[in-house]
């Protein structure tokens, strides 16, 4: 039996053609800014060596000592790893000219665990982090309110654009169990996920098919 490689496979080309559509990814989002509790425009857009080295050199350094959870993550290096793969992406929130947030998504390797939609295609959030200035626990108040839920929805999107009808999953850090049990998007809490390394909560949307 012959067995196709990834990038042979059919949905890989369609995963392809909508990659095409998102090689001018810019799009339009608002934050709130907590200062003056003003709506500011954003952007959503494809991760640049400008995003990177904002992390390196901006979010590192305050990050350094706080015991958040993603102290450290190594955003350059994760940048390499989803270059290796198909159907890793990783994605900006840029707001005055600064990295607000980061999401590395899997639009290709992961399936459904819910039984009544089981090994059905969706989106896998890998990692997602706004900027310390960002976070209650490290500034308060935050600079800005929204990035997270902002990347959701563009994760839900994604999820539509590629055809798997807004199924998006993740396994949350124990900090942000919070964000993600309010979120009303259809995140089902799944409970402690045995396979996973460290035990992990795992969440996915429930969608009726069309």
């Amino acid at each position: 039996m012959i067995h196709s490689t990834p990038t042979q496979h059919p949905l890989y080309a369609r995963y392809k053609s909508c990659r095409v559509v998102l090689r001018q990814l810019n799009h339009p989002i608002q934050l709130l800014r907590v200062q003056d509790s003003l709506v500011v425009d954003a952007i959503i857009t494809e991760v640049t060596e400008k995003h990177l080295a904002d992390a390196k050199t901006l979010w590192e350094p305050l990050l350094g000592g706080t015991r958040q959870e993603d102290e450290y993550w190594d955003w350059v290096a994760k940048s390499r790893g989803s270059k290796l793969l198909p159907g890793d992406e990783l994605y900006a929130i840029e707001c005055d000219g600064i990295t607000q947030g980061l999401i590395m998504l899997d639009v290709l390797k992961k399936r459904c665990q819910i039984q009544s939609q089981l090994r059905r295609r969706l989106v896998y959030i890998r990692a997602l982090a706004t900027a310390p200035w960002n976070r209650p626990a490290i500034l308060n108040p935050p600079t800005y309110k929204g990035v997270g839920g902002n990347f959701i929805d563009f994760a839900i999107s994604r999820s539509y654009e590629l055809g798997y009808q807004g199924r998006i999953a993740l396994h949350a850090l124990e900090g942000a169990l919070g964000f993600y049990r309010k979120l009303r998007v259809g995140l089902l809490d799944c409970g402690p996920d045995p396979e996973e390394p460290d035990n992990l909560v795992y969440f996915e949307t429930i969608r009726r098919e069309p």
